[in-house]
């Protein structure tokens, strides 16, 4: 809600308010996309459970769950998905603790990712909640039940009817660990002149890399309002809680012999290779076990039965929690999420998937931070400056194809020494990385104090 006497911070917004040319020309367009494309949507959301589940969250039927304003400062920190999520903690935690008088809200667009923040942020935030459609009327009920005095967004997600919501009300949107791929500069380019209206909307961009403030500043933001913080994901520590049973199951096993091989977030085309890799490990040192998670819940089954289909015995992870047997397959499958992180505190090697097929590779440093030896493909394009600091650092292994993790698997089987060093030398290369958070954090209290927030 705007706060009396408030002046327009630095007249942001001006190209995209409600009632300007580009805003209603957007939601012209917006209405007749959503309208030709019902028959094909329409099913889509009907027959998915998981879009079911969050449809009448994200229309605000559910907002009387959002506890109502209290007089007190206010921020809302949104995350698109489960990697977000993880890189908000530090944000989360660092503004908990240099301003503890606020109410910190928290949202999320998949269900993946409202689960991992519902446990990740739980005592941290007041309330987790999904991410308003981006239409005016959805996103403007949002904001004044929420009644945010900033917003902080993370990894460029640009909703232009939201971000013109914000601007009426005057409140303060921070951008924090943004990040412009190749592929969205060159979609946002396209329409350059409609974003640079949006981007006006923003009141500080905090960008991870020089290159992505180049980018953003080309798409039409004002060069004034960026800045290079670093990248968030540096300063994610290890967790202290919500690990413990899987971990000491996990440690348990090590205790017994085990050597866990860990492939995270695998993609369809990619378990087979793993498989392979694993087995080839395991011709060399029979103690060689392979925990796999897939990227996406949806293809647990599928992958059980790849798994059968290649001759192992597999547990699955629900199964060994309610006390099933089979707990010493040397497969697991990894079939719940964000329990990732406690696998990798207990992993001897791990391989990051979506990087052996071109699905842009996730974040291998989440077994960085435990000093795991990781191996991951040449497609890591959506993390490309953590990547090749890595590489630099000799701190990561980079595979092209199938043979090539199933070689490395088999070389650290046979001598697991130069891996365990690599995996040293990833976890000090982390620990010298480390910033991020703070910088942003300082930034959100800035327009939290421009404003008139009580900042300390």
């Amino acid at each position: 809600m705007r706060r009396p006497g408030l002046a327009p911070p630095d007249g942001k917004g001006k190209g995209f308010r409600p009632g300007s040319q580009g805003h209603l020309l957007y939601n012209l367009a917006l209405k007749g996309a959503l309208i030709l494309a019902a028959p094909a949507w329409i099913p889509w959301v009907a027959l998915s459970g998981k879009r079911r589940k969050n449809f009448p969250d994200r229309l605000g039927v559910r907002l009387g769950r959002i506890p109502p304003p209290t007089g007190k400062d206010r921020i809302w920190i949104h995350a698109v998905s489960v990697g977000e999520t993880l890189s908000a903690v530090p944000l989360v935690r660092t503004l908990r603790e240099q301003i503890p008088s606020a109410e910190l809200f928290f949202s999320t667009v998949t269900l993946t990712g409202q689960e991992v923040a519902r446990k990740a942020l739980d005592g941290q935030v007041e309330t987790t909640f999904f991410f308003p459609f981006d239409f005016p009327r959805i996103s403007g009920r949002f904001l004044d039940r929420v009644g945010p005095d900033v917003v902080a967004i993370l990894e460029t997600e640009i909703w232009p009817n939201f971000l013109g919501e914000c601007a009426s009300r005057m409140i303060p949107v921070v951008i924090v660990n943004g990040r412009i791929s190749e592929r969205s500069l060159r979609g946002y380019g396209r329409m350059r002149s409609f974003f640079a209206r949006v981007l006006s909307c923003v009141s500080a961009i905090a960008m991870q890399t020089e290159e992505d403030a180049r980018r953003i500043v080309s798409l039409g933001a004002d060069p004034e309002k960026v800045s290079v913080t670093g990248n968030m994901k540096f300063d994610v520590a290890p967790p202290t809680k919500n690990l413990t049973p899987f971990l000491s199951w996990l440690r348990g096993e090590k205790d017994k012999g085990a050597a866990w091989f860990v492939a995270g977030s695998t993609h369809e085309g990619e378990e087979a290779a793993v498989l392979s890799a694993f087995g080839a490990a395991r011709s060399v040192n029979r103690s060689v076990r392979l925990l796999l998670a897939p990227r996406h819940p949806e293809r647990f089954d599928a992958v059980a039965e790849l798994c059968s289909r290649h001759g192992w015995e597999v547990a699955r992870k629900t199964g060994i929690s309610g006390g099933g047997k089979n707990v010493s397959a040397p497969v697991v499958l990894l079939d719940t999420v964000g329990e990732l992180l406690a696998a990798y505190a207990a992993a001897d090697i791990a391989f990051v998937g979506g990087s052996i097929v071109p699905k842009g590779g996730h974040n291998i440093l989440e077994p960085a931070l435990f000093g795991v030896p990781t191996v991951t493909g040449i497609h890591t394009g959506n993390f490309r400056e953590i990547t090749e600091i890595f590489t630099r650092g000799d701190a990561v292994t980079l595979v092209r194809n199938a043979a090539e993790l199933s070689r490395k698997l088999s070389e650290w089987a046979t001598d697991s020494a130069p891996f365990v060093e690599m995996g040293k030398r990833a976890r000090s290369l982390l620990e010298g990385l480390r910033g991020a958070a703070g910088k942003n954090a300082a930034l959100v209290a800035r327009e939290l104090s421009r404003r008139g927030g009580r900042t300390p």
